[in-house]
């Protein structure tokens, strides 16, 4: 297997879901997807198949708010489990048309699984996202309850 082509085939793909969300035309992000894939949102909604996952970004983008928006990120993680299959570690978040940037408490990280399908091409069918949120001081201070 050549990792670095794999690798930037898996890249470009994943920035051309990018391009889409700025398009919102969730339909040609949704062929990167396989027809069976789990999506979980960063609020932990569970979206099963491709058809959930393009009449849920279609009904949460359909407003004047995410006009103009941006889905920014990068791919911080690859990790071929074996040729056909591969786990990505992402960061991502919506900067909105009038930010420059996107805020911090906005950042997710996911975690895909990737798989070749039949023609070679490598498509997402795991996509868990999470919200990244410093602990509070009261967590970090109940974290250390118990050590010694």
């Amino acid at each position: 297997m050549n990792t670095a082509f794999e690798f930037n085939a898996i890249q470009q793909i994943n920035n051309e879901i990018y391009r889409c969300f700025e398009t919102q035309n969730f339909r040609s992000a949704a062929h990167h997807l396989t027809s069976d894939c789990d999506y979980i949102t960063f609020n932990g909604e569970h979206l099963r198949g491709r058809d959930a996952y393009v009449t849920t970004h279609e009904q949460l983008m359909n407003n004047f708010i995410f006009r103009g928006a941006r889905l920014e990120g990068h791919i911080e993680q690859i990790r071929f489990l074996n040729d056909r299959t591969a786990v990505v570690i992402a960061y991502g978040a919506i900067r909105f048309r009038w930010q420059k940037k996107a805020p911090e408490s906005r950042q997710s990280v996911n975690t895909t699984l990737w798989i070749k399908n039949g023609e070679d091409h490598w498509q997402m069918a795991t996509f868990h996202n999470c919200r990244v949120k410093k602990i509070s001081r009261f967590g970090q201070w109940l974290m250390t309850l118990g050590r010694k």
